[in-house]
């Protein structure tokens, strides 16, 4: 039944937005020509090189991301070759002059401006032009416009073209620039005025001398501090890079503390679910796993008595669809609203929400603006990251730092306070290839007097001391290396009869992000690390939901579901006892992570308080504080 339900909605919501979901998207971004890929299941760095014809490290060298590993989803940047762009010239040239009308570039020219006076679309002129950049019309060069396609395309569609080819280019951008499409009625002025900088610094960041430069259909650089990323913070052992979230001021009145009222048994829960299903065109498998693990939730409930009626809204992550929902009076009516899981779009929902005393959870973004008595946060407090692991950074045991070519900047900071005054030792690892080592050893053997090798930590295990190594590296690469670096060195050891010390790795939770490490390292060096969200598909809970969610939808459950899940056992229950009291002084495990609520004093944000410590243990048991 579940099943049968679930696909239903889903082809409901994603009908319009899967039917023009691209994978590839050809851009220019700063005179360089690139293909904007969305990552699929199955794809490789090597497959990827091979379909595009240039090196991983091209790919790699593009894509800081990529340090992180591949993931299905994901947008990035391939560069295309130059080879490319002179085949496609060729073509043009040779195409039959019957199907394309030439118009010369003048001063002042966009792809949009074009395409408005042919009728044309402007994603067949990028396409039929391909060896120009259409964010910078070389003045004199040659459009083809297509005969068949003159005065056949709106201006409307059009402009969605252009947002979309923006928004692509912005899915890849790292640097502190976004991209933005100019309006019509849009001036210098109204730009820095919408970004937050000045008239000055606009013109400067484009390379533009006037004003008269910026014109309809232009594509331009604005400071990217105040535009949104596409990726939320995630609820997952990996903590997926942190969004950039639009300062929004609320100026809302002051609402007194919200009361909010239980249900009766028997009476049926309105529930708003609000998740970007598709942004930019393109469906978010991670909001559809969400919604599909809170349909197990609320279906698991409504057997136990507590009947709901799930709305859903695709949210797209668009602050204008949002107002929309808003304007419809429809929440007004609601019980409960789960979402919108970016915090721009978010506090416009909480603050007509709390007006109601209508309980609104934040099921996935650590809230930074938001005020708002009536918002729930399931995600915990950064700021109480640390506190199960602070007792490991005392004066107890020894700690030794390894670093290596790549470090991971944030990491290493968290961990620098929580060093503080402690005493530490450093030690920079450079691995060597197997045969090198080998060399090395003869040597020795022969009675050589060698430089030990960088890459062999034996040095670092023989003490008597209890140790704590901190590996701050960067890349999966690195981490896998040292971590196998560090279990052969206890094993040799203690194959030689030298006593090792007993040690223990503090991680970092992004590791868990990382696909190809070798988990079983884990264990073999007593990994401790902290995440917001932990499941082990051999506790009955989780195995119980994982079969569940695998009978109804035909794969495995992700992280993203199990949140989902989370998140309506908790809330719809709740609507019925607890939520009366705010959830004060209550713990919830609905699989296998604890949630408690403490309103935060200065936002009365409702926050949840619980950071996981999972202990990787050398007999390969996971325990979990």
């Amino acid at each position: 039944m579940i099943k049968r339900i679930g696909i239903t909605a889903l082809a409901m919501v994603l009908c319009s937005g899967a039917l023009y979901a691209q994978n590839e998207q050809i851009v220019y971004i700063d005179g360089v020509k690139y293909a904007v890929y969305t990552v699929v299941k199955g794809d490789t760095l090597y497959s990827l090189s091979k379909r595009y014809d240039v090196s991983i490290d091209q790919i790699t060298t593009s894509n800081p991301i990529l340090s992180e590993g591949l993931k299905a989803g994901q947008n990035i940047k391939i560069p295309l070759k130059k080879e490319a762009d002179s085949k496609s010239a060729k073509k043009s040239a040779k195409r039959n002059k019957k199907l394309f009308r030439n118009y010369i570039v003048r001063k002042g020219d966009t792809m949009y401006s074009i395409a408005k006076v042919y009728g044309v679309s402007v994603n067949t002129l990028i396409a039929d032009n391909s060896n120009i950049d259409p964010a910078h019309l070389p003045v004199g060069a040659n459009i083809l416009i297509r005969r068949s396609e003159i005065g056949t395309v709106s201006e409307q569609s059009n402009r969605e073209q252009m947002d979309h080819y923006k928004g692509k280019m912005n899915s890849v951008a790292t640097d502190s620039y976004n991209y933005h499409v100019v309006h019509s009625g849009e001036t210098a002025s109204s730009i820095a005025t919408k970004f937050n900088t000045t008239i000055q610094d606009l013109l400067a960041l484009n390379g533009f001398s006037s004003e008269s430069n910026i014109r309809e259909g232009l594509i331009i650089k604005v400071p990217k501090s105040t535009v949104s990323a596409q990726t939320p913070v995630v609820p997952t052992p990996e903590q997926a890079p942190k969004e950039e979230v639009v300062v929004v001021e609320q100026e809302r009145e002051q609402a007194t503390k919200s009361k909010f009222q239980a249900l009766q048994q028997g009476e049926r829960a309105e529930v708003a679910l609000m998740l970007p299903l598709t942004t930019a065109e393109r469906r978010q498998q991670n909001f559809m796993d969400f919604y599909q693990g809170f349909l197990l939730g609320a279906n698991r409930l409504r057997m136990e008595g507590y009947e709901s009626h799930i709305h859903l809204y695709n949210t797209a992550h668009d602050s204008e669809k949002v107002a929309q929902i808003i304007d419809s009076g429809e929440l007004k009516d609601m019980d409960l609203i789960v979402g919108p899981v970016y915090e721009d779009t978010l506090i416009p929902v909480a603050r007509h929400a709390e007006k109601r005393a209508i309980p609104v959870v934040s099921p996935l973004a650590n809230l930074t603006q938001a005020t708002a008595s009536n918002l729930f946060q399931m995600s915990p407090r950064p700021s109480s990251k640390f506190d199960k692991v602070k007792s490991l950074f005392d004066s107890s045991q020894r700690i030794v730092v390894i670093t290596s070519d790549t470090v991971d900047r944030e990491f290493e900071s968290e961990v620098m306070q929580l060093i503080g005054t402690t005493p530490y030792t450093t030690h920079k690892y450079v691995y060597e290839h197997p045969s090198v080592i080998e060399k090395r050893m003869k040597a020795v053997a022969e009675g050589a007097v060698v430089v030990p090798s960088p890459s062999d930590l034996s040095p670092l295990l023989e003490s008597d001391q209890n140790t704590l190594f901190v590996i701050l590296s960067g890349t999966e690469v690195d981490v896998d290396r040292i971590l196998a670096a560090l279990a052969s060195a206890n094993i040799s050891l203690k194959s030689r009869s030298i006593k090792a010390a007993p040690y223990s790795v503090f991680g970092n939770n992004k590791w868990n992000r990382y696909r190809n490490i070798d988990r079983a390292l884990f264990f073999s060096n007593n990994l401790i690390m902290l995440s917001t969200y932990h499941t082990d598909r051999s506790v009955d809970s989780v195995h119980k939901f994982s079969s569940e969610y695998i009978n109804a939808f035909g794969v495995m459950p992700s992280l993203y579901a199990y949140r989902g899940y989370d998140a309506a056992v908790i809330f719809i229950r709740s609507l019925y006892d607890k939520i009366e009291t705010g959830l004060a002084n209550e713990q919830f495990i609905p699989l296998q992570t604890p949630y408690s609520f403490i309103e935060d004093e200065n936002s009365g944000v409702r926050v949840n308080g619980e950071w996981i410590r999972i202990n990787y243990n050398s007999n390969f048991t996971i325990t979990t504080e």
